[in-house]
């Protein structure tokens, strides 16, 4: 749905996946063990902290495998590989932009984390045979996903659609970044920039309702929605002492029609008092 329910400062320059094991055990605190938890995130959050907590949480999560637990290495060796299945849809755009369906793979391995001797965890890779600008020809490009979903009632291709999903809540950090300038905040101490931060996660809220109101198969962003429903007709510039104000054309239009209607109402007013 795009909405934001929580957000926590850091002081100084923090590394993304500081505070994260905390604030997962927060978020699932009020739900059981059985109850249906899902966890997506980038590699900055595979590692040890992020993965026990989603593990005593009884979460199920999908995260981008991070170079530092060897999976690339591993994914080399995988020996069977499916190819993605293209639906009717996505097979008719292709031929629609005359472009060929792009060559992609799927595989996985079973993974053990060198800090536990009794879990065990999937890598499902995804390989793409794509072009290499460098090497000037055309090679194979690996994405690992690590997750505990069931490979049994998944599919590898439903595991990487899943974890695509991603991409969603990405677009909402940076419509904070950006759309609502939180990349800046304006006072001096942590608690007050805070305050700061939750307002304008009440302001990003309040626009999302509107933009799913609108349209909830596809919800415009806030830059595209404001556009959409605050138009500024016009704008005064100040140039060689003169200010001079500039209309865009079709409100120009409306504006002379106006101004007519209103002038006719006033022959028409000033004749019957004659």
């Amino acid at each position: 749905m795009g909405f934001s329910h929580a957000i926590e400062l850091r002081s100084g320059s923090t590394f993304s996946s500081v505070g994260a094991s905390k604030m997962i055990r927060q978020v699932f605190a009020h739900l059981k063990y059985t109850d249906e938890k899902l966890f997506r995130a980038d590699s900055a959050f595979c590692n040890r902290e992020c993965i026990e907590a989603c593990v005593r949480a009884g979460a199920k999560f999908t995260i981008t495998a991070h170079g530092n637990i060897g999976w690339e290495e591993k994914a080399k060796l995988i020996s069977d590989w499916k190819e993605w299945e293209w639906s009717r849809e996505e097979i008719e755009l292709f031929a629609e932009k005359e472009k060929t369906l792009p060559r992609i793979e799927l595989g996985s391995f079973v993974y053990q984390p060198g800090w536990s001797d009794l879990l065990r965890f999937y890598v499902v890779v995804k390989r793409t045979w794509k072009y290499d600008p460098e090497l000037k020809t055309e090679r194979w490009y690996h994405y690992g996903v690590l997750s505990n979903l069931d490979l049994f009632r998944n599919s590898l291709q439903n595991v990487m659609l899943f974890h695509a999903k991603r991409s969603a809540a990405e677009n909402v950090i940076r419509e904070h970044k950006y759309a609502f300038d939180m990349k800046h905040f304006p006072c001096k101490k942590l608690k007050a920039n805070q305050v700061y931060a939750l307002f304008a996660l009440i302001a990003h809220n309040h626009l999302r309702t509107v933009a799913l109101l609108d349209n909830r198969e596809h919800p415009l962003y806030a830059k595209r929605l404001r556009f959409k429903y605050i138009f500024h007709p016009g704008r005064i510039i100040t140039h060689a002492r003169r200010q001079i104000l500039k209309l865009a054309t079709r409100v120009m239009k409306e504006a002379q029609a106006m101004m007519r209607a209103w002038a006719a109402t006033r022959e028409s007013a000033l004749a019957r008092g004659g």
